[in-house]
Order: structure tokens, then sequence, then C-alpha cells
């Protein structure tokens, strides 16, 4: 396997335990928002690093079903912290 596949699946995994990591520290509910909308981010590119490495085109598919879902629940959980509703 190519070096270079081998570096960028470590950083992504190294990416996601520190954000997790982050993610148990104590903080504020909008900076906690903001780690989880980083790691869906993460997650989603771990999802394309995998169809990349075995070519298999339908994780492409749900990636990018897993990031519109990922972001629409950011857009709800802020719209739910502004209104307080």
């Amino acid at each position: 396997m190519n070096p270079v596949v081998l570096i960028l699946g470590g950083v992504l995994l190294l990416n996601i335990f520190l954000t997790v990591v982050k993610l148990l520290l104590p903080g504020s509910l909008p900076v906690k928002i903001v780690i989880l909308d980083v790691l869906t981010t993460v997650i989603t590119g771990v999802l394309v690093f995998i169809s990349f490495i075995f070519n298999l085109e339908f994780l492409l598919d749900i990636a990018l079903v897993y990031a519109v879902l990922a972001f629409a629940a950011v857009l709800v959980v802020s719209r739910y912290m502004e209104k307080g509703v």
C-alpha cells in the first residue's frame, strides 16, 4: 500500500481521536456543537477515504447523505439555541 495513503489514514484517525478528547473536556454548549460539526466532517472524510481505498462507490453516496444530515442537524440545534424553543 502507498505510504501516502497510510499517512493520510493515520492523520484522519488522529484527528478523530483529538476531536473526541476535546469533546469530552469541559466547555460551553456552542463550542461542543462546533466540535461535533468538526467530528461529522472528519467522519465524512473517513468515509470518502475508505471509498477511495477499497473502490466502493456506494460509500460516496453514504458520505454525501451523512454530510447533508449533519449540516441540517447543526442548523436545527443552532436555531434551537438562538430561540430557546
